[in-house]
């Protein structure tokens, strides 16, 4: 596994993850990601995974990781919502309770609210770290100005992360998020790697698997290597199945050539 650092803070996180969202369980594929040291696990309050209560990808993720052994960093995420400040604090201290761990990793707002100020927000956020029930703050789906006003308005902390949408067909971050965030020491999380399975199927841009053939890869491999081959970018790829979690997490190690990335980048 590869590591970078989340933000400025020096801490080091595995360039793949694992998402939660829909995520079904009951296969060990978080048990497993742990053992091949890529526990980053990204998961969200608003997360049903079953379809079922609020929470439920969070119990979930408690469950998966019930009497694992090895390090994992658990990443979750406050609904936009629940952005005022009391409503932060209490939200927090119940996904604490259904994560089952001793303090949230990574705690993210999922998205912005216009309609409550980021700086209750964020308040809330630095008290959150100053109890001990969060380690660092995030973001996700964050425009450059809403990163930002996010920034300005904490006190004592760094904003370390902004998880967006970013795959081999979904490229807007390149436009200001995610030079922003390489210029500011923002970790960008890539959320939805492989676009809903766009990439990986059969009209995806035929540099995909031409890459994957000539490099002895998977197209998957490929997609990710592409993606956290860029600075400070790190990718969260769901699976249900155990025997892939292999395969997505052996997709860092080697590296992609120029003529290979250009091929992919080509319009």
């Amino acid at each position: 596994m590869e590591y970078i650092s989340l933000g400025t803070t020096g801490e080091k996180i595995p360039k793949i993850g694992f998402g939660t969202a829909r995520f079904r369980g009951g296969a060990g594929v978080l048990r497993r990601a742990v053992e091949l040291e890529a526990g980053f696990i990204d998961t969200a309050e608003s997360y049903n995974a079953l379809g079922d209560e609020f929470g439920a990808a969070e119990r979930l993720v408690a469950d998966e990781l019930e009497n694992v052994d090895g390090d994992f960093f658990i990443a979750t995420k406050v609904s936009p919502a629940n952005l005022r400040f009391d409503d932060v604090i209490a939200h927090a201290e119940a996904s604490l309770r259904r994560l089952q761990v001793g303090k949230i990793d990574l705690y993210q707002i999922h998205g912005p609210n216009p309609e409550i100020p980021i700086g209750e927000s964020m308040r809330a956020m630095e008290e959150l770290v100053a109890r001990g029930v969060i380690r660092y703050i995030g973001v996700s789906n964050f425009s450059v100005d809403e990163m930002n006003s996010a920034q300005d308005a904490l006190k004592t902390n760094p904003l370390v992360s902004n998880q967006v949408r970013y795959n081999l067909l979904d490229r807007e971050a390149e436009l200001d998020v995610l030079p922003f965030c390489q210029k500011n020491g923002v970790t960008l999380i890539a959320h939805t790697p492989f676009a809903m399975g766009r990439v990986l199927s059969p009209s995806a841009p035929a540099a995909i698997a031409g890459v994957a053939a000539d490099s002895g890869k998977s197209p998957a491999q490929i997609a990710l290597n592409w993606l956290t081959s860029h600075p400070g970018v790190v990718a969260i790829p769901k699976t249900d199945r155990h025997e892939r979690v292999d395969e997505l997490a052996k997709s860092v190690g080697w590296r992609l050539d120029r003529e290979q990335i250009a091929a992919l980048e080509a319009p």
